[in-house]
């Protein structure tokens, strides 16, 4: 089997690589990134993997053409790039657009042509869900997107499925919930995870908007990957669905900051600030449906993934 990884060097995609390393089945990775956005360990793959195993495309995923993938053999694409900030993408709507939308449209539109018709999985957003109209969301549940980055995503995810309908196109969307891990941006419009742990590990105040009390889901990136990988090896019952991934426990903002203090050892104070624009309350996520068709749970605890996460940012800080 060969595996195209779209956004290979971000945060899903070093631990999609790995997961599909482990995988008898995997012939060869293609690891396809441009490195436009940063990453802490450099401008290209951060990681020295086994001997042609993992070949790095460094283009934009939606340039490659329908040639290139039919000389790749491609069986599997995963379609982890994209930006992904909701902040950012109210203040430069348009780079989403292109880049999350129409480019995923191109990369559809290519793949179409393409002589294998690589079974294609998109990871999407739970962001889809907006605000939520109730306290527990699952597949079936009101998409009302709240940001352009989310629309962009749903949109996305749209293109594809009407797709995989209507050429009957092998296609799954998988909305995953608040991930972090190794390997996260620490640039710009950085993940709350991220920003509390490089604040407390510099004893910086860590900032929470609003009271606290609202409630995220958040998975570790490990458990998310090996979600990817178990789409692929359940692909008769995941074809044509949309499937929600989380750990499906509720945190409150506050409870994650003082984890992290406590984990790291920090200083840090707690400085509440004002709601922005865009926040909600939390919701449950019901990953029932992904437990049925891929035999997929959680492993990783909050605090196992963070702690995971904090030695890596020491490591990259030498703290």
């Amino acid at each position: 089997m060969n595996v195209l990884v779209s956004g290979a060097a971000g945060l899903y995609g070093i631990h999609t690589i790995e997961e599909f390393l482990s995988r008898q089945d995997t012939a060869k990775i293609y690891a396809l990134d441009d490195c436009s956005r940063g990453y802490p360990d450099g401008d290209g793959l951060p990681v020295n993997w086994p001997d042609g195993k993992v070949q790095q495309l460094k283009q934009r995923y939606q340039d490659i053409s329908v040639k290139e993938m039919n000389s790749l053999n491609i069986d599997v694409v995963i379609h982890l790039a994209g930006y992904n900030s909701g902040k950012e993408s109210m203040n430069t709507p348009e780079e989403y657009f292109l880049n999350n939308e129409y480019g995923t449209f191109q990369f559809m539109q290519t793949l179409l042509r393409t002589k294998n018709r690589p079974f294609f999985i998109y990871a999407s957003t739970i962001e889809v869900y907006g605000a939520a109209e109730h306290s527990s969301v699952d597949e079936k549940s009101c998409v009302m997107p709240q940001n352009t980055y989310a629309v962009t995503k749903l949109a996305a995810e749209q293109h594809i499925m009407a797709v995989g309908k209507w050429y009957d196109y092998p296609v799954t969307s998988i909305r995953f919930t608040n991930t972090f891990g190794e390997n996260q941006s620490i640039y710009g419009y950085n993940s709350v995870v991220a920003s509390f742990i490089d604040r407390a590990l510099r004893n910086e105040p860590l900032i929470v908007y609003g009271t606290g009390e609202q409630t995220r889901d958040f998975i570790y990136v490990k458990d998310a990957a090996r979600a990817l990988n178990l789409a692929v090896t359940h692909r008769r019952q995941v074809e044509g669905r949309i499937i929600n991934i989380g750990s499906g426990v509720q945190v409150a903002i506050n409870e994650l900051a003082n984890t992290i203090i406590r984990l790291t050892a920090s200083n840090s104070e707690i400085i509440n600030l004002p709601c922005e624009k865009g926040k909600h309350s939390g919701f449950r996520i019901d990953t029932s449906l992904a437990r049925k068709v891929m035999n997929w749970a959680p492993v990783y605890s909050l605090e196992e993934g963070l702690l995971r996460t904090i030695n890596w940012h020491k490591g990259l800080y030498s703290i």
